[in-house]
Parts: structure tokens; sequence; C-alpha cells
């Protein structure tokens, strides 16, 4: 309400009483007094009016930001959702193309696996023949007779049987680790494989235990199964700590890991190799492949 509005309404009201001829001075002076309070209390409240529009429309505001903002984000998450879901997709593909692989070498390998033991049968009473007929040559030469009579003039003569036993096991099982590592050379891997695990059966305590293994180990990474061949030359690193083909077996394990894609478990194996055996020709070749990681 203006000044002039507020005077004019004040003299209609006054004239209104003057006419009337009811009111004195101090009437109409009390009347413009509460009048003015009216219009202050007026001005007042159309203050507090205006200020909580104001307040409300900046609450508006803010929540229209903060509906924006979590629009964003739930927009991000769908988006992170649909690629994790993508990504499982593929990791489930993946897991089902080595799983039909893995399938596929098991049967391939169960189809030869009854031929290559009667292979290994054969091989073995071939070796025991020959190992006879050796030792009938040698008695016919005279040679065995020599050997026995100098072995009961020693100390412990009686050993002298078990030792023939032990010489003879011997030879067999130089000659069955022969031919399994020619048929690795050859490469006729699956009979080579067979052959070195009739050897760990039946020679498990053999020196060469542990360069059997080894050669299992490379088979499989010849065949590009690189998840067997680690686990082979795991079993070297385990096995045989003290063996010859300990640094190898760290070496080669580190590469099928980098075949896999895995340059994490890489690292960790090649710089292994480095700390254990920092001067061999292994630890150079895996600091030539760290370069490479980094």
């Amino acid at each position: 309400m203006t000044p002039f509005i507020r005077r004019y309404s004040f003299l209609a009201i006054a004239g209104c009483i003057l006419l009337a001829g009811c009111a004195t001075t101090a009437e109409v002076n009390h009347l413009e007094s509460r009048v003015n309070t009216l219009y202050k209390r007026n001005q007042a409240l159309e203050k507090q009016i205006t200020s909580r529009i104001e307040q409300l429309n900046q609450l508006i505001e803010k929540r229209k930001k903060q509906e924006n903002r979590l629009r964003d984000l739930f927009a991000g998450q769908d988006a992170e959702f649909y690629k994790m879901r993508g990504e499982l997709r593929e990791l489930s593909g993946r897991f089902e193309e080595i799983e039909h692989r893995f399938g596929r070498k098991l049967q391939e390998m169960s189809g030869t696996l009854e031929s290559n033991r009667s292979k290994l049968g054969s091989l073995s009473e071939s070796v025991e023949s020959n190992d006879k007929r050796i030792s009938r040559l040698l008695g016919y030469l005279g040679i065995e007779s020599t050997e026995k009579l100098s072995a009961a003039t020693e100390p412990g003569a009686s050993a002298g049987a078990s030792g023939g036993e032990a010489g003879g096991k011997t030879r067999s099982a130089d000659k069955l680790y022969g031919f399994a590592k020619k048929s690795f050379d050859q490469q006729n891997y699956e009979t080579a494989r067979d052959a070195f695990e009739k050897f760990l059966e039946t020679y498990p305590e053999s020196d060469k235990a542990d360069n059997a293994r080894f050669w299992i180990g490379e088979i499989y990474f010849n065949e590009k199964w690189y998840e067997k061949a680690i686990v082979e030359y795991e079993e070297v690193i385990k096995q045989y700590p003290e063996g010859n083909k300990v640094r190898a077996a760290y070496l080669k394990q580190g590469i099928a890991f980098q075949k896999l894609g895995e340059t994490g478990n890489a690292r960790l194996i090649f710089k292994d190799l480095t700390q254990k055996y920092p001067d061999s020709s292994e630890a150079a070749i895996a600091k030539k492949k760290l370069d490479k990681l980094e």
C-alpha cells in the first residue's frame, strides 16, 4: 500500500465519520494511528513473504542440482554395470573355449594312452631281455666270473648280488630315460611324455627324476599348453630344489605366464629367479625380459 493510497483511504474513512457527525478530532487521530500500524504490519508481512519465496526458490534450485547429480551418477553406474556385464560375458566365453580345448586335448591323449602304455610295456620287456642277453654274453666271455671273484675277495662280498641287481636296474633306467629323451628330440611328444611318466613311476629316486619332470613341462610348453607346463615346472622347483633344472624351470615358468598374458605373475617369477640365482645365465635372460615388462 503506497503512502498516497494509505492517505486517501484514511481521508475517505475520516470523511465518512465526519459526515456522520459522530467523531471527534482525537478519534480521527487514533484512527490514523491504527491505519499506520496496519500499514507497517502489511509491509513487514510482505517482506517476510518475499524472503520465504526467495528461500523456496533457492531450495528448489538446490534440489534440481542434486537431482541432476544423482541422475548423472546413476547413468554412470548403469554404464559401468553394462560394461562389467559385457566383460563377464567375454570371460565366460573364454572359459568355455579353454574348457573345450582342454576336453579335446584330454580326448586326444586318452585315445593314444593305451597304445603308448603298451609300447612302454614292450620297451620294458625288451630292456630286461637285453640285460639278460648282455649278462649271458659277459658270462660266456668270462667277464662276469672275474667280477664275482674280485668282489668275493673284498669286504662285503655278500652284497655282490644286490649290487648286480642295482646295476641292472640302473641300466634299465638309463635306457628308458634315453628312449624318452630321444622321442622328445624327435618331437614325438606323446610317446616322450608317456615314457618320462613311466620313468618317474618306476624310478622315482633316480638322479634323472628332476630332468624327466622338467622335460614333461617342456612337452606341454611346446604344445602351447602353458597352464600344464607351469604346474610341471613348479613340481621341479618344489620336489628337486637342489637339482640342475631349477633355474631353467623358473625361467620357463615365467615365460609361460607371459605367454598367457599374466605379466604380473611373470614379473614375480623373473624377479625371484634373479634374486636367487643372480649370476646364472637364466637370470641374465630374466633381467632382459623384466626390462621389457617395465
